[in-house]
C-alpha cells in the first residue's frame, strides 16, 4: 500500500496494520480483513497506476508479499496485546524489519540482475540495483515506518480502551 508520489520508498503503514491485526483482532478477523484490505488497495494501485507502466494487475511478488503479510500477523497474534507500548512498538519494528530481509532475498532470488552468488546476495543488502536507491535507505524507511505507525495504531487502541473503561464506570456509578 504506497502510493506511488505520496510516501517515500518502503513507507509504509501496511507492515504495522498486518502487525497490529494480529495483535488486537481476535479469530479470523485479524487474517481476513488485513488481507481483504491489502489486496483490494493492489488491484485498485496495480490497475490504475503500475499496469500504466507496463506492469501486469497480478504478479508473482504479489504473492510473496502475501505470505509475508500473513506472517506479519501471525507474529502481532503470537503478542498479546496486554504488553507494553515498547514491546508492541518494538515488535512492529521487528515486523517490518523482518519483511524486509524476507522481501530482499526474495527480489536476490528473482531478480536476474543479482549474480546467485555470496557476493550477489551481499550486492543486494549493500549495494543495491542501478537506479534505484541502496537498500539501507529502504531499510530505514521500513524500520521508522514500523515503529510510527505501529505506534499510532498501538496509542489508538489503548486511548480507545481506556475511554470504555471510563464509560463503563460512569454507567456503573449510575
Amino acid at each position: 500500500m504506497r502510493w506511488p508520489g505520496l510516501l517515500p520508498w518502503n513507507f509504509s503503514p501496511v507492515y504495522a496494520i498486518c502487525f497490529c491485526a494480529g495483535v488486537y483482532f481476535k479469530g479470523m478477523r485479524a487474517w481476513l480483513i488485513p488481507i481483504a484490505l491489502l489486496f483490494l488497495s493492489d488491484i485498485f494501485m496495480n490497475y490504475f497506476h503500475w499496469r500504466l507502466s507496463g506492469f501486469s494487475v497480478f504478479n508473482y511478488g504479489m504473492l510473496v508479499n502475501y505470505i509475508f503479510y500473513i506472517c506479519l500477523i501471525g507474529f502481532g497474534w503470537l503478542i498479546t496485546d496486554k504488553r507494553s507500548t515498547p514491546i508492541l512498538i518494538s515488535g512492529g519494528i521487528l515486523g517490518a524489519c523482518g519483511f524486509f530481509f524476507m522481501s530482499n532475498l526474495m527480489a536476490w532470488i528473482g531478480n536476474p540482475v543479482y549474480a546467485k552468488t555470496w557476493a550477489g546476495l551481499v550486492q543486494s543488502f549493500t549495494v543495491g540495483q542501478a537506479g534505484f536507491p541502496p537498500p539501507i535507505m529502504f531499510l530505514k524507511n521500513t524500520a521508522l515506518s514500523g515503529a510510527f505507525f505501529t505506534a499510532i495504531i498501538v496509542c489508538a487502541m489503548r486511548y480507545a480502551q481506556q475511554s470504555e473503561n471510563l464509560e463503563a464506570g460512569a454507567q456503573l456509578k449510575a
